[in-house]
């Protein structure tokens, strides 16, 4: 009995090292971490007045692409999965409007030489496994919520990067989406506010 609790400790040992070790590198944190080496490793002595993309700057662009990367994702989610017509349309609007954002984002990224994430942050990817758990109502619901608390936050970052960032490309780029940023907020507190009603909007109201 005590050689199998042995094994036993020792199987969920194993079993606990391997998880930790199949876990799938953050790429937000990566593309970060890249940045923050290059940029460390500039150096202009001879050209004090140029301009040096500074790490808030380039933490900027990624964070910026993984919230892009997962409101498209979710958007594809809603539109795809929803049974509610306006919830559905909210979400094709955010893909439509997010695939030029990262068009804009790529060629801004490129020019500045900022590397951004493949995919989104470990931590956005357990939201979206979490929205894939729901089901109807709930899901709608919980999609509207997760977007109005997204944009809620981009605006604020993206209105401490119109007002702070160093680079003026970067600074005109957040102030340039804000805007578009109100316009997609607008509709999701709208629609979240039916939602709150407790009033089926797939279904007509009786006259």
């Amino acid at each position: 009995m005590k050689n199998f609790a042995k094994l036993y400790s020792g199987l969920i040992v194993i079993s606990f090292l391997l998880s930790c070790n199949s876990r799938t590198p953050d790429s937000v944190k990566s593309a970060k971490e890249v940045n923050a080496r290059r940029i460390d490793s500039e150096s202009r002595p001879d050209d004090s007045s140029a301009i040096v993309l500074t790490k808030d700057d380039a933490d900027f662009l990624v964070n910026t692409a993984s919230g892009v990367m997962l409101e498209s994702e979710m958007g594809q989610l809603a539109r795809d999965r929803s049974g509610n017509q306006r919830v559905k349309e909210l979400g094709a609007m955010i893909v439509k409007d997010h695939k030029e954002a990262q068009a804009k984002l790529k060629k801004l990224a490129a020019a500045k030489n900022v590397t951004l994430p493949a995919e989104i942050s470990n931590h956005q990817q357990k939201q979206k496994e979490g929205l894939l758990k729901k089901e109807g109502i709930e899901f709608d619901r919980s999609y509207v919520d997760l977007t109005v608390n997204d944009y809620n936050k981009d605006i604020r970052d993206f209105g401490k990067a119109a007002k702070y960032a160093t680079d003026p490309d970067v600074k005109s780029f957040a102030s340039n989406s804000l805007p578009l940023l109100y316009t997609h907020l607008d509709s999701a507190r709208n629609l979240q506010k039916v939602m709150k009603s407790r009033i089926d909007i797939t279904t007509p109201i009786p006259k």
